[in-house]
């Protein structure tokens, strides 16, 4: 298994169904001998002979990793446990993507996060920003720190940039996603990233459409020339999330005026 990441077999055979652990033996040991080349036919059965029973297993950190596998369901931790059999990190995953239907998509991206980074990560994670599928952006990007590890990785000389990550962001915007589930992101708030959010919230206000509430916590980290009056307007928000949200800029933006209003 590859350094720092943990060995999900037991995770897995703990939630075998009735009459599946034949096939799973088979299937692990077929990833072994086999390599790459045995996943394309393993991985279109993962969900029907494995099941979606939820993985319960609690947050995984070790450094560079942090997983909520919580979020994970048994297919998606044995589509891992195959993957680190198979004994490959640059080629498989992309082509498993590729190929697959939406379940598989979803198991494919699941696994990269806990998985190093490599061309697999960096093609993967641009297919995430291409898609609409709410459940692979939230399979690839959210409840881990994948997206920041690749910027971390080497930024442009991996093929995944600070650009990159803003326009994984907006993606979160544009469907409504909780950056707080997609780990460290926050932490990486640019002035550049705020006004592209900034922009985004006034076409959304001009046709009467609901602005997405993390966009307060990104002005008021790198803050923009609207910062301060978007953020005092978030305070009065009709919808309760965006308060918060408002609550949260005000102090990582630090105007005297607008803090002594939390305290109102």
């Amino acid at each position: 298994m590859t350094d720092h990441v943990p060995d999900l077999t037991g995770h897995v055979e703990a939630l075998l169904p009735d009459g599946a652990r034949t096939w799973w033996n088979q299937a692990l040991a077929r990833a072994r001998d086999e390599g790459p080349e045995a996943l394309p036919e393993l991985f279109p059965a993962l969900r029907r002979r494995i099941g979606t029973t939820g993985l319960s297993a609690g947050m995984f950190r070790e450094t560079p990793y942090l997983v909520d596998l919580d979020a994970w369901r048994a297919c998606d931790a044995a589509g891992h446990v195959l993957l680190e059999a198979a004994g490959s990190h640059d080629g498989p995953a992309t082509d498993l993507f590729l190929r697959g239907d939406l379940e598989e998509r979803t198991i494919v991206l699941k696994a990269m996060t806990l998985r190093p980074i490599s061309p697999d990560t960096i093609a993967l994670l641009g297919e995430v920003q291409r898609t609409n599928t709410v459940r692979h952006v939230e399979a690839g990007v959210l409840d881990a720190n994948l997206a920041v590890r690749a910027l971390e990785a080497g930024g442009p000389m991996t093929g995944f940039s600070q650009d990159d990550l803003h326009r994984l962001v907006l993606k979160l915007a544009f469907l409504d996603l909780p950056v707080a589930r997609a780990y460290g992101v926050l932490d990486h708030a640019t002035a550049e990233l705020s006004q592209m959010l900034e922009d985004f919230a006034q076409e959304r206000e001009a046709a009467g459409r609901p602005v997405w509430a993390d966009t307060w916590r990104f002005l008021g980290r790198a803050a923009i020339a609207t910062s301060r009056e978007r953020l005092a307007a978030g305070l009065a928000h009709a919808q309760p999330e965006v308060r918060a949200a408002a609550r949260d800029g005000v102090q990582a933006f630090g105007d005297a005026d607008l803090l002594k209003q939390l305290d109102a």
